[in-house]
C-alpha cells in the first residue's frame, strides 16, 4: 500500500478488515460459551473496530490484524468442538475491561422530517420580496440596517442570523451556473476548438478531391456557442450590478432613517468598526 494512502481509503485494506470482521462476528453466534460471554465477546468486537478504524501505522494495523485471525481460528476451533479454545475464549473474556465489553452505542436517531407546513427553500411572495418593502418607514423596536454582501461576486442583502434556505439556495443556483459558464468557455477552447480545427483540414482535403460539402465550418459553430457563452455571462453580471445597486440604495435609505430615529449604525465588528454613522446635531 503506498506510503501517501491513507489505510481506511486503501480499497484492499478496507476487503480485508470488512471481511475479517463479518468473519468474526459470524463465528462468534456460533462459539460454545456460555450466552453472556458470548454477547460481551461480539461487543468487545465491535468496539475494538471501532476504536481501531482509524490507525494508520503498518506495525499497529499487523498486530491487529493477527490478533483477529487468531480470534478467529480459536472461535472456529471451539465451535468445532475444541475444549482447549473454549477454555482459553471464557478465561479472554473474564479478563477483557468492562468497557470494552459494553454494547457500542447506537447510531444517530433518524432525523424527524420537516413539517408539511413549513417549506424550508420556498421563496417569499412578491409583495413580500425584500427589494420590494424595503425600506420599512416604521418600525416597532431598533431599527436593523441590513448589510450588502457579495458571494463570489453574487450580491445578497444580510438582514439577520441564520441565513435563510431559500437565499443560500438562490446563491448556490447563481454560483453554479457561473462555474457551469466558465467551465463550457474551458471545453469549448480546449477541447472543441482543435477538433473543429482538425474537421476544416479534413473537410478542406476532401474539397481537393472533389467531395465538396454544403455546411459551413465547424470553427464557426464552437466560436458562435462561445460567444453565447460570453454574452449569458455578461448578461448576468449586469443583472448583478443591476441588483447590486438597488440593495445598495436601500442599505442608504435605511441608514437615513435609521439616524434620523437616534440609532448608531456601525460597519464591521463592533469591537472594531471600520466606520461609525451618528446623527448629526
Amino acid at each position: 500500500m503506498p506510503r501517501f494512502l491513507v489505510p481506511k481509503r486503501s480499497t484492499p485494506h478496507r476487503v480485508a478488515a470488512i471481511a475479517l470482521y463479518k468473519a468474526l462476528l459470524s463465528s462468534c453466534s456460533s462459539v460454545a460459551i456460555p450466552d453472556e460471554d458470548r454477547s460481551s465477546l461480539r461487543n468487545a468486537i465491535q468496539n475494538k473496530y471501532r476504536q481501531n478504524r482509524k490507525l494508520q501505522s503498518s506495525y499497529q494495523l499487523g498486530l491487529a490484524f493477527r490478533a483477529g485471525y487468531e480470534t478467529l481460528d480459536h472461535l472456529d476451533a471451539s465451535a468445532a468442538g475444541n475444549t482447549a479454545s473454549t477454555s482459553l475464549l471464557t478465561s479472554l473474556v473474564s479478563t477483557l475491561p468492562r468497557g470494552i465489553t459494553r454494547a457500542p452505542p447506537a447510531g444517530r436517531p433518524p432525523s424527524r422530517p420537516p413539517h408539511p407546513s413549513r417549506k424550508l427553500f420556498a421563496c417569499l411572495p412578491p409583495e413580500k420580496a425584500v427589494l420590494n418593502v424595503r425600506p420599512y418607514q416604521k418600525v416597532s423596536g431598533p431599527r436593523h440596517v441590513p448589510i450588502l454582501c457579495s458571494a463570489n461576486g453574487i450580491p445578497f442583502l444580510r438582514l439577520k442570523k441564520p441565513q435563510p434556505e431559500s437565499l443560500g439556495r438562490i446563491i448556490r443556483q447563481k454560483s453554479k451556473a457561473r462555474i457551469m459558464r466558465f467551465d463550457s468557455r474551458i471545453v469549448l477552447g480546449n477541447y472543441w476548438l482543435p477538433i473543429a480545427e482538425q474537421e476544416d483540414q479534413w473537410d478542406a482535403m476532401m474539397n481537393e478531391l472533389g467531395i465538396k460539402s454544403e455546411e459551413g465550418r465547424w470553427v464557426d459553430a464552437v466560436l458562435e456557442a462561445d460567444r453565447e457563452n460570453m454574452w449569458a455571462y455578461e448578461r448576468s453580471l449586469a443583472a448583478d450590478r443591476v441588483l447590486a445597486r438597488k440593495m445598495q440604495a436601500i442599505v442608504d435609505k435605511e441608514t437615513a432613517l435609521a439616524l434620523q430615529e437616534g440609532e448608531v449604525v456601525i460597519r464591521g465588528r463592533k469591537g472594531r468598526p471600520i466606520r461609525r454613522y451618528t446623527k448629526r446635531k
